[in-house]
């Protein structure tokens, strides 16, 4: 398969930029893609793609920028906002071609049902789907028979025809020696071989487990973080509900594709149907404390979460304008049921392994 081709990509976007200023960006989307291992520097990239707030205790401008001015002395992380977008996106399209699984939930969470958009008209999203689309497909399907396997041992004639060989005072303890190395090596081969089946089987049979708990919850319609049947919510908070009780399910990303239409299930009609987060936020009481049971760090990536958070662990309302300038979002934001559900899925997936 042939690789990412970031200079074309990148010309596509900024078509009258100067070789120079090319190169340059070339050679610092490579950093940035080393750096983008570490799951903090993934999150602070997504920041940059959907132009999110940047918190004021976060170093997310320093080292992106840092970065960039070293390739380039007159980028600014103040005034070229819409090229550090241009950079960010392209960084998390390269993953996205490159099939890792941790970006597509990254970038569903913080495009926030496409209310947010980035540089490239909303390729980055819907690249994004088609990514979470084929790995969740393949996951299960890719895993071959699991086999313990051991080294060929060497022959003990053969030991002691090579120490004679080499020292003709061969003594027995020499011979014994190299025998028991030989056997030790064939054992860190069968232990080696034996914890990846172990692991193999125990990753397909979680799997496996996490689609049998998902089938259950269905065809239960109760939520288990509430401790009562969804139909009991008000409208406004079952989507919200629905989409964190699964997202709790998951230990491991991205997750199982069926989960995506075990929500509209769930939903059935309020689906498609639109509702405001403003009037979901207004249905939280302290009997809804269940939904959320820590704040999270990464508030516009995980807005849903942060209001909740605010509400049930705070104990303080939500208020418009504070919102607006941590999320970019208007707190009256209109998702479809279908939507909501969804993004509170993804934030709690995220939250729960442990990256915001």
């Amino acid at each position: 398969m042939a690789s990412f081709d970031f200079v074309a990509e990148y010309r596509g976007l900024q078509p009258t930029a100067e070789r120079e200023v090319v190169t340059a960006r070339n050679n610092s989307v490579q950093k940035l893609q080393a750096e983008a291992g570490n799951i903090g520097r993934l999150l602070d990239i997504a920041y940059f793609a959907y132009r999110l707030p940047i918190p004021a205790e976060s170093d997310a401008n320093p080292w992106f920028g840092e970065i960039l001015r070293a390739d380039d002395a007159t980028f600014s992380i103040d005034l070229d906002v819409e090229e550090a977008a241009r950079i960010a996106t392209l960084v998390l399209r390269q993953r996205l071609y490159d099939n890792l699984p941790v970006t597509p939930v990254i970038v569903h969470a913080a495009s926030f049902a496409g209310k947010r958009q980035t540089v490239d008209n909303h390729a980055l999203s819907l690249a994004s789907r088609q990514t979470l689309a084929n790995l969740v497909r393949r996951r299960g399907t890719s895993v071959g028979r699991p086999e313990v396997t051991s080294g060929k041992a060497a022959a003990l004639s053969e030991l002691i025809k090579k120490l004679s060989d080499e020292n003709d005072d061969t003594q027995d303890f020499q011979v014994i020696e190299s025998a028991v190395q030989d056997y030790r090596s064939q054992i860190k081969q069968v232990v080696t071989t034996a914890n990846k089946a172990i692991e193999t089987a125990w990753n397909e049979s979680r799997r496996l487990a996490e689609e049998v708990d998902l089938l259950w919850w269905h065809l239960g319609g109760y939520s288990f973080s509430l401790d009562r049947p969804l139909a009991e919510l008000p409208a406004a908070l079952q989507p919200i509900a629905i989409g964190m009780d699964l997202g709790e399910m998951i230990n491991a990303s991205p997750g199982p594709y069926g989960t995506y239409g075990i929500i509209r299930k769930a939903l059935g009609k309020a689906a498609d149907e639109k509702f405001k987060l403003g009037d979901a936020l207004k249905e939280l009481t302290a009997e809804f404390g269940g939904l959320i049971s820590k704040p999270v760090t990464r508030y516009a990536l995980a807005p849903i979460h942060g209001a909740v958070g605010d509400v049930l662990l705070e104990g303080t309302p939500v208020v418009g304008a504070q919102f607006k300038r941590r999320t970019g979002l208007g707190v009256d934001v209109k998702l479809t049921g279908y939507e909501l559900a969804l993004q509170a899925y993804h934030e709690r997936m995220l939250s729960k392994l442990g990256w915001i």
